[in-house]
């Protein structure tokens, strides 16, 4: 059985612990340190997550999804241009991780570089034309590009897609805010800006 599909429903804490007592009997194990970074980042512990991402990439630097899982760090932190490095390598390593295209997309979204986005997001939306999170990120670009009609209709996909999810409910939220701002723009005022993630 895959440690990923071990590991799934357990809390952080426990993956962390159990994680670490498999470190010591699998110490050349990229995927336990893979999924101990997860668990870090998963409590917000960005140093922890950063230190066990590198860790497993020492074991195996083929491992595309924790150049993404920095990458993601990264950006959050401010790095941009170290994020948009680390999606790079991921997406040389693996040119279909739909992750890397769609998190490099995203960040060249929030920093207004739209053509680069673009790019990232249309090699995602050819790897995965139905998944919701490529679709959810076209949305905002549409939003971004006064495009509304459109990013509703992506945002409307993106409910049929994954409905009761937390990405659905963000969707139905971007969509009222739309709604809310396409009146405001009939009677004069400006459209808010979408959100994200």
């Amino acid at each position: 059985m895959p440690l990923a599909k071990e590991l799934e429903g357990l809390a952080p804490e426990p993956r962390i612990a159990y994680l670490r007592h498999l470190a010591s009997s699998r110490p050349d194990d990229p995927e336990v340190f893979f999924q101990l970074g997860v668990a870090f980042h998963e409590t917000g512990e960005g140093d922890s997550a950063l230190h066990y991402y590198g860790r497993s990439l020492d074991l195996d630097p083929s491992l595309s999804k924790a150049y993404v899982n920095m990458g993601v760090l990264w950006d959050g932190r401010g790095g941009f241009e170290r994020a948009l490095e680390l999606f790079d390598r991921a997406i040389e390593i693996n040119p279909e991780d739909l992750l890397a295209h769609t998190h490099a997309a995203l960040a060249l979204l929030e920093h207004k570089r739209y053509e680069e986005s673009w790019k990232y997001l249309d090699r995602a939306l050819g790897i995965a034309p139905r998944d919701p999170q490529p679709r959810f990120i076209l949305a905002i670009y549409f939003w971004e590009c006064g495009m509304f009609r459109e990013a509703l209709a992506e945002w409307e996909t993106v409910i049929e897609l994954v409905p009761g999810t937390a990405l659905a409910a963000q969707a139905e939220k971007n969509i009222a805010l739309l709604q809310r701002a396409l009146s405001e723009a009939s009677s004069g005022g400006r459209p808010l800006p979408a959100e994200g993630r």
